[in-house]
């Protein structure tokens, strides 16, 4: 098995209820050869005194704070640079990762050297830490080459070589799609990844209030249209216009946020129906969560993704 360091990143912010868990299920990885980052982005509650306790007792921990809270993208590529491993892993400040989960991937990078990133497939848990649903994510490098449009293709919780952090600088400003952007950068320059399939070896924890673990806010559906056109535009011209402030180009109506949030709350109330077997009910809410034209390209997506990977899986 490889001993090549591994820097593992967490940002982490205003979770005091569940930050010990995670680091420490980084800490009692099977893998050793651990740098645990850890910056802590201006939390207001006890965020970084329960990682201050922790790295006196681990020397792999590496603790830092942002002066005020700088967001997702900062806070990662703050870690990024002063991370020193052969191997770059994600955590976030309120997950579980399993015991074997950095060993499994990094053995598989090894054995595959022509992959520079792996992800694998994923718990959804509940507060207390019960499993309450799981999501498969493909280790089919074409179906995943197909997906990327409607989706990202592998969750944020990789391990990727040094290498493809180095070619793309870390991680772009667009907090939200920060993951699938990285994802698109890699594709556009030759680069490839994958998941292990069959290995649940991450557990998000979700707000299940209305079973909503898959909706997502219009500023990120926006972000997504954004960062896949940044994408198109490199394959055509090989190179894109990222660039400026990003929250100008995600202005939208104070009417098309109202129809948006109808729209929204319209789908969790079908995807309550549907739970309850209420079919009706679900039909009827679920046709009006698509009065928003950004609702609707968001459902399309889902739906188009899920008919690929069907005919993938039945090819």
């Amino acid at each position: 098995m490889s001993n090549q360091l591994v820097s593992v990143l967490i940002p982490a912010y205003n979770v005091e209820k569940y930050i010990k868990e995670a680091v420490v299920s980084i800490q009692n990885q099977t893998y050793k050869n651990l740098e645990i980052i850890v910056v802590d982005d201006g939390s207001t509650d006890d965020t970084f005194n329960i990682v201050k306790v922790l790295a006196e007792g681990d020397s792999r921990i590496k603790l830092l704070r942002n002066d005020v809270n700088s967001k997702i993208v900062k806070t990662l590529n703050k870690a990024y640079q002063i991370s020193r491993g052969s191997y770059i892993a994600r955590m976030d400040g309120d997950d579980i990762s399993e015991p074997d989960r950095i060993e499994k991937k990094v053995t598989f990078l090894e054995n595959n050297p022509s992959i520079s990133l792996v992800g694998c497939s994923v718990n959804a848990i509940s507060e207390d830490g019960t499993v309450l649903s799981q999501t498969v994510k493909s280790k089919n490098i074409k179906l995943l080459d197909k997906l990327k449009k409607y989706s990202t293709p592998v969750f944020h919780i990789w391990v990727a070589r040094r290498e493809a952090y180095e070619k793309l600088n870390g991680y772009r400003e667009l907090s939200g799609v920060e993951d699938y952007d990285f994802l698109l950068r890699m594709s556009s320059s030759g680069l490839f990844y994958s998941n292990l399939e069959e290995y649940f070896g991450y557990n998000i924890r979700i707000d299940r209030k209305g079973n909503t673990k898959d909706l997502i806010g219009l500023k990120q559906i926006l972000l997504h249209k954004y960062a896949y056109n940044l994408y198109l535009q490199r394959l055509k011209y090989g190179c894109d216009d990222f660039g400026g402030d990003i929250d100008d180009k995600m202005v939208v109506s104070s009417f098309s946020q109202k129809i948006y949030n109808f729209s929204r709350v319209r789908l969790i109330y079908a995807i309550d129906a549907k739970k309850e077997k209420k079919y009706l009910i679900m039909f009827i809410n679920l046709s009006l969560s698509l009065i928003s034209p950004h609702q609707a390209y968001y459902l399309k997506n889902k739906f188009l993704a899920r008919i690929i990977t069907n005919s993938f899986n039945n090819y």
